[in-house]
């Protein structure tokens, strides 16, 4: 087991969202990758750099820190430059289990030039590495 989760492309059960982690430092807890969503109100969601954090605590059952399950954090935020029409910011909240899973509470801002405002559930979604 490793003490940072295993480079590769998770994707939420229901194929709506997909979290890719192209790198990740135990150091910083920092990770690297690519965020999408297939849908939100404005098309395909799609997000590249550092998206997520991650922190571990000591697990007493197996006698070591460095170890799932632990807490991570990701997601994607975008303004559009020029005009800033609009900006979406999805967050998860999730846990990186041991077998390399990563069940995850998700919400949605949303807010555009227009007045319109939206805040929304993505629900609570597993993401298996493929």
């Amino acid at each position: 087991m490793s003490n940072v989760p295993v480079i590769g492309t998770y994707v939420s059960e229901d194929n709506n969202f997909t979290f890719k982690i192209s790198s990740a430092d135990s150091s910083n807890g920092a990770i690297r990758g690519t965020y999408i969503a297939s849908y939100s109100p404005v098309g395909q969601l799609t997000v590249e750099g550092t998206i997520a954090s991650f922190a571990w605590v000591f697990n007493k059952g197996q006698g070591k820190d460095g170890v799932a399950p632990f807490t991570v954090a990701f997601g994607g935020s975008v303004r559009p430059e020029p005009g800033r029409a609009y900006c979406i910011n999805d967050a998860w909240s999730a846990v990186y289990l041991p077998d390399n899973t990563i069940l995850a509470e998700g919400s949605r801002s949303f807010v555009n030039q227009d007045g319109v405002a939206e805040v929304r559930s993505l629900g609570t979604k597993r993401f298996a590495i493929r």
